[in-house]
């Protein structure tokens, strides 16, 4: 019985094809978080008060709790590079919101899950609205609307 070239070498010949229709886009990015959409535009409005803080990592939950760049090849790198970062004291700093006693990340999983590794005690955080919970800590501010498009657009 002769053989088709592909089970000769073990290897299909044609990689089946995916249509970019089909690919989940859950899969490569965390839910949308409408309340961090509209957290932003009231700060960049100027209704809302952003303001600078140390917050312990404990308190700070990802929104998308399913979400983890680390399953992903280049978001492990991405994460594994925050991580070497962090080892040498330059800390990037995530946009959270108060809840309850949590404060809640929606986008900058990548330095969570780094922070998550190295378990640092703070997390220095641009918090959008005002919290005087006992645990945060040096907290600044209130940073002007100009200030945060700044952060934001460059």
């Amino acid at each position: 019985m002769e053989q088709k070239p592909e089970e000769q070498s073990g290897m299909p010949l044609f990689r089946k094809k995916v249509k970019v229709e089909d690919l989940k886009l859950s899969d490569f990015q965390p839910k949308k978080d409408d309340v961090l959409m509209y957290l932003l535009e009231q700060a960049l409005a100027g209704k809302i008060p952003v303001y600078f803080a140390a917050i312990p990592l404990s308190m700070i939950e990802p929104f998308d709790k399913e979400y983890d760049p680390r399953k992903h090849p280049v978001g492990k790198k991405v994460v594994e590079t925050m991580i070497q970062a962090w080892q040498k004291n330059q800390f990037r700093t995530v946009w959270v919101y108060p809840k309850g006693d949590k404060f809640i990340l929606s986008d900058d999983y990548c330095v969570f899950y780094a922070a998550l590794t190295g378990q640092p005690d703070y997390v220095p955080c641009w918090i959008l609205g005002k919290t005087d919970h006992h645990d945060v800590k040096d907290m600044q501010g209130p940073i002007e609307p100009e200030e945060i498009k700044k952060m934001l657009f460059g």
